[in-house]
């Protein structure tokens, strides 16, 4: 991204996790040290349950924290509660711009505005200020 042939308007991260914080710390830290001014969308992914064979199959493509994950569902939190915590957390490091996986299709819009309530942010502000 520091080359002066890279040619984006943004870049995308993997999915990233409010259980696992440090490495994007550190991203953002490089970026800002790097002057990449470039902004980054980071993958949030909505886990609905901590169901081992469930979370051990998305094992497979993405890096899941099944160890917190379960500790989270365990003691009562939800998945809008477990997602927006990854948004909060890494809005705190520094991170604007997100992509939600795995939202419900049939009720995308009102669990986005669940998550968007609990990270205490409104639809204006997620949209970068647009209506």
């Amino acid at each position: 991204m520091t080359d002066d042939c890279f040619n984006a308007e943004y870049y995308l991260t993997q999915i990233v996790s409010h259980l696992d914080i440090a490495p994007v710390e550190r991203f953002i830290e490089q970026t800002r040290r790097s002057r990449i001014s470039k902004p980054g969308m980071f993958g949030v992914f909505y886990y609905r349950s901590a169901n081992a064979k469930t979370l051990g199959a998305l094992s497979q493509f993405l890096p899941v924290p099944n160890e917190g994950l379960a500790r989270e569902f365990a003691a009562g939190a939800t998945p809008v509660d477990i997602c927006a915590r990854t948004m909060r957390a890494m809005m705190d490091v520094g991170a604007r711009h997100f992509y939600i996986s795995n939202l419900p299709l049939h009720t995308a819009a009102s669990t986005l505005s669940e998550i968007l309530d609990r990270v205490g942010i409104s639809w204006q502000q997620a949209a970068g200020g647009r209506q």
